[in-house]
């Protein structure tokens, strides 16, 4: 999923941290310098073949950007190093080459390739640009300059520099930590797994960590070292993740099941003590009851359904009161994109506790855990917006009156969601690092396994590289054999080139995946709405893996918090948000025995791609909605199951509707056939059939074989061949979704189909 660091990058970066060298204070916004400062070592090696330079320097707003202050040696032909006392923090930085051959003795401006960060700011690219890359080479056109983040000098460091895991089936992993003294020698080291001590071989300039008897899923090995005059290191973090590894890859573990958005406050109510409404004028609009107990109530459930990782919403604690909204009504921040606290959780989802409690009882059920990262703006409520003003950019909407919804584009990195999220300006190289800071914080605190990085078109490229930089050395420790994949998934709400421009690809880093958004819209054309044909949907299935590239982790999805939930758009179209006397709300769950079995077959679909399917929650049950805030109904609407004490999926489905349980019914069986059938979740198809109404396509790895056939129209009889798509020919066929069992005669398949039905095709 991704590339190694490049080899420069240690030379010319110091770890990053806060100012107290501890990655930022409680809170998470105090990055004011203080007055010592730390050698900070630059080295740059000039592209063989490339024209000469006479002289380099580094400039940055330490010394007015003034390229005579702070000249590098070239130590041998090309090889350029120098040091430079710095404050501790970020600073934005660029190399100057000087040429003295030219007529004006030429200074030439770039950013250093052995960077880890960027510093971007307004106006870095034009907001329409899809096209941005960042490039570093002498003469290039640099939108964006480099960042070096200066950690205190004077306290001892660890890193993560080898791991032995070929004992890990049978419970063994040894890790290597290299020390480095700061002010003073290295007299302590702490050592803990999963909160315990454990013991540590001491050697000269490193130690070795030898675990043994280890079982279950997951472990976290924590370290710290303290030097003579009682300095702390910062927290070495290494997750263990035992159930990725050599038998098979942590990608594959990602998609091995779907991933659930566990919309925390509509799902299960598990501790009505933190029930409280905070003044909002809508009743929908305010606090339903769900929480952090009521999710882990549900655990059972979603093991049940297949589900392998669960997205949180943001936990970071929320403004409170009602603030305005659409339709002239007040809302809460029951959805969690306001906040107000960087470290704090909010109060309604309820503590500390019950976030540990509910990710270590999901990580022993081998699902993993994400939290949604709300990084583009925060509430007018928050101490940053006070204590720095400057950080954020000057009020412009996004949904302006004057000129509709042209800002969503026009300024997309700078517009405001409302007049009370203030828009941060990630041109302050201090607000980065505390956003920054924060979302680790949580990871760390809370041994949570990825983010959904939030709103990504509405940030500049430099937050998802610079927060996948320090996923990379703080989490995964990459080059260390850890193994470790962390998740970065992003919400880009628009077309294939935008979607693709926060990928990370070729060696720089961004976003690991984002949702597949141009997939939606054709599933939604085809299936919801029942216009346009299958070869939309294959179109833009190929297409889309086309532009995302092989290493991207993406997620297909049939709807999201945002748009109108299926069963409602799809027997009564789409729907705004407010009606002739206010918000508008979809009837009772609908009986309409052909939308549920549209719903089926795009399930289908989903489930059968190289991508990690998402289920908004209540969409497995076919819960119906209108736009938001209709689509945010309260689960227990439908199941009538406030507690979410719900042990299994049939217990679940006695609860419904038929047509409803049908739906939660054919999902199950769909993320069964996605655990037992590599093939089904392996990146790639060959297409076996297409026309308007069938789509048909067949997935190997290995020795497993699936052939998947989706019929939106009406009963039909497809005759094809086998071995040209790499089937195995002859034989029994087993419909992992029916239990039917269709016979090869040789090299030919006949398939019936139903109409509006979908097959999934195993051999016996």
């Amino acid at each position: 999923m991704r590339a190694l660091l490049p080899l420069l990058l240690p030379l010319s970066l110091v770890a990053c941290g806060g100012a107290d060298g501890k990655g930022g204070g409680d809170e998470g916004d105090d990055f004011e310098a203080p007055g010592a400062t730390c050698a900070q070592l630059f080295r740059y090696v000039h592209p063989e073949g490339a024209d000469p330079i006479d002289g380099l320097a580094v400039v940055g707003a330490w010394n007015g950007w003034d390229p005579g202050a702070d000249l590098l040696t070239e130590l041998s032909p090309g090889v350029w190093e120098g040091q430079v006392d710095l404050p501790l923090g970020p600073h934005p930085y660029e190399l100057v080459a000087i040429l003295d051959w030219s007529v004006d003795d030429a200074e030439v401006n770039f950013c250093d390739p052995g960077a880890a960060f960027l510093h971007c700011e307004d106006g870095y690219k034009e907001p329409w640009d899809n096209g941005w890359q960042h490039s570093c080479a002498p003469g290039a056109t640099s939108t964006c300059q480099s960042l070096v983040v200066v950690e205190d000098c004077a306290l001892p460091q660890l890193a993560l520099t080898a791991v032995d895991r070929s004992g890990a089936a049978a419970g063994a992993v040894e890790l290597r930590l290299a020390l480095t003294a700061g002010a003073s020698e290295i007299t302590e080291l702490d050592v803990t797994l999963d909160g315990s001590p454990v013991e540590v071989e001491r050697l000269a300039i490193d130690a070795v960590v030898s675990l043994s008897g280890l079982s279950g899923p997951r472990h976290t090995l924590r370290a710290v070292a303290r030097d003579a005059e009682g300095r702390e290191s910062q927290e070495l973090y290494v997750p263990l993740w035992l159930d990725s590894g050599a038998a098979s890859t942590d990608r594959d573990q990602w998609l091995s099941g779907p991933v659930y958005f566990a919309f925390l406050d509509r799902l299960a109510n598990g501790d009505p003590s933190n029930d409280a409404p905070t003044g909002a004028s809508l009743p929908i609009g305010e606090y339903q009851g769900g929480d952090l107990r009521g999710l882990r109530n549900m655990l059972p459930y979603l093991d049940d359904l297949g589900v392998k990782t669960l997205w949180l919403s943001n936990l970071q604690d929320n403004a409170e009161g009602g603030w305005a909204g659409d339709c002239d009504e007040t809302y809460a921040g029951y959805h969690a994109y306001w906040p107000d606290e960087s470290r704090v959780i909010e109060e309604h989802f309820g503590d500390e506790a019950e976030l540990r409690a509910l990710v270590d009882e999901a990580h022993a059920r081998g699902m993993r855990v994400i939290m949604d990262w709300v990084a583009n703006h925060l509430h007018e409520d928050h101490p940053a917006v006070a204590a720095h003003p400057d950080w954020f950019h000057g009020l412009e909407l996004c949904k302006d009156a004057a000129r509709g919804q042209q800002n969503w584009d026009r300024i997309p990195e700078q517009c405001w969601f409302a007049p009370y999220l203030p828009d941060i300006d990630y041109g302050q190289p201090d607000a980065m690092q505390m956003m920054v800071d924060d979302a680790l914080w949580w990871v760390k605190t809370f041994e949570l396994d990825g983010l959904r990085v939030d709103a990504v078109k509405h940030m500049p490229h430099s937050v998802p590289w610079n927060l996948e930089q320090r996923v990379r050395a703080e989490l995964e420790h990459q080059g260390a054999g850890l193994g470790v994949e962390f998740w970065t998934v992003g919400e880009t709400f628009d077309g294939t080139e935008r979607v693709a421009a926060y990928l990370s690809r070729e060696g720089k880093p961004q976003l690991d995946g984002q949702f597949d958004f141009p997939l939606y819209f054709a599933i939604d054309s085809v299936y919801i709405q029942g216009g346009g044909s299958m070869r939309d949907i294959a179109g833009a299935v190929t297409g889309g893996a086309a532009a995302w590239g092989e290493e991207a982790l993406m997620s297909a999805f049939l709807g999201n918090h945002d748009v109108s939930r299926f069963v409602t758009k799809g027997t009564e179209g789409g729907a705004t948000a407010c009606g002739g006397d206010g918000v508008v709300r979809a009837a009772a769950p609908t009986r309409d025995y052909w939308v549920h079995e549209r719903m089926k077959i795009a399930w289908t679909t989903v489930f059968s791609l190289g991508q990690v399917p998402l289920i908004y929650y209540g969409d497995e049950v076919a819960l119906p909605g209108y736009t938001d805030p209709d689509n945010r109904q309260p689960l227990w609407w439908m199941t009538g199951d406030v507690e979410g004490t719900t042990p299994t999926v049939e217990e679940m489905s006695t609860r419904l509707l038929a047509e409803s349980s049908a739906v939660l019914w054919h999902v199950q069986a769909l993320s069964t056939a996605r655990r037992e059938h590599p093939a089904l979740r392996a990146a790639g198809q060959t297409e076996w059939w297409l026309d308007d109404n069938v789509w048909g396509f067949a997935k190997s790895a290995g020795d497993d074989h699936v052939l998947v056939v989706i019929n939106r129209g009406a009963e039909n009889r497809i005759t094809n061949g086998l071995s040209f798509a790499g089937l195995p020919t002859g034989g029994v066929w087993r419909d992992v979704l029916s239990g039917d069992l269709l016979y090869a005669d040789g090299d030919l398949l006949v398939v019936p189909m139903g109409p509006v039905s979908s097959r999934v095709l195993v051999p016996e």
